[in-house]
């Protein structure tokens, strides 16, 4: 996985030099930096995927919502970015919500220590990313940015490949095995997340990083409506739990986030 979100970054920067060349050309000092930044992004990944091998999925999708938390503190010290109390609050509900709806209500949740601290150590990597980003797209120009960040991530994901023989022989095996459907479907997976990874660093420029990351709090809500449609249209393809404890879980955390939306829009 981590080899494969390195090579959408190469696709990434391939698209935007065809496209938008005139812009790429930054400081050398912006452009090695950002550089790392990608790496770090790529690098996030991996305590990510070592949590999700000692933790059930629904407790580390969960703790995702720690990355809006680093992002306002990181944003108030770097940044000087400072919410409301109306914000804060309705940040607040947002996350509590998102965190609620993550969670499976009828297994264990017992969350053990180790993979609590590689969470919080993918979460504070991915807001340092963000952070980063942040200024030198400031400082310099956006897509300039994005493409050096792109180029530092499939340059860190390639040199894993050749000089870690674990990463190097898995990576082959699968697609090996899936014979390119399983190459083209992860390829394709992370082209968006690229596209929505782009979305929410142009975003960072109109908004606090905090409230930017505060939105990914939707995602676990889209998660469990996409589930419930292919359970009630297309069950072959997917099942969700729809007992009415979890139901009533799930619209109560619903509920929570677009009380949530409500104030941090109004």
């Amino acid at each position: 996985m981590v080899i494969f979100t390195s090579l959408s970054g190469l696709i990434a920067s391939i698209f935007i030099l065809l496209f938008n060349s005139a812009a790429i050309s930054l400081g050398a000092k912006s452009a090695i930096i950002i550089a790392f930044n990608g790496a770090l992004l790529v690098a996030s990944y991996i305590p990510y995927l070592h949590a999700l091998e000692k933790e059930d999925a629904s407790v580390i999708t969960a703790l995702f919502q720690l990355i809006p938390v680093f992002g306002y503190f990181l944003g108030l010290i770097f940044l000087g970015e400072r919410l409301t109390p109306v914000q804060i609050i309705a940040s607040f509900l947002i996350i509590v919500g998102a965190v609620v709806i993550s969670l499976d209500i009828s297994g264990s949740m017992n969350l053990k220590v180790k993979p609590f601290l590689l969470m919080a150590l993918s979460a504070f990597m991915i807001a340092v990313n963000a952070l980063i980003f942040k200024i030198i797209a400031v400082e310099e120009n956006f897509w300039g940015t994005a493409f050096w960040e792109y180029v530092g991530a499939f340059t860190f994901g390639l040199l894993l490949f050749l000089f870690v023989r674990l990463y190097r022989k898995q990576f082959v095996e699968t697609v090996r095995r899936g014979k390119g459907m399983i190459f083209s479907l992860n390829i394709f997976a992370e082209l968006l997340n690229v596209c929505a990874k782009l979305l929410a660093n142009f975003a960072s420029l109109l908004a606090p990083l905090a409230l930017v990351w505060v939105v990914n709090g939707f995602q676990p809500m889209l998660v469990f409506v996409y589930g419930l449609l292919l359970t009630l249209f297309i069950p072959q393809w997917g099942k969700e739990k729809i007992e009415r404890k979890v139901l009533v879980q799930k619209i109560a955390s619903i509920t929570l986030i677009f009380t949530g939306v409500y104030f941090l829009l109004k």
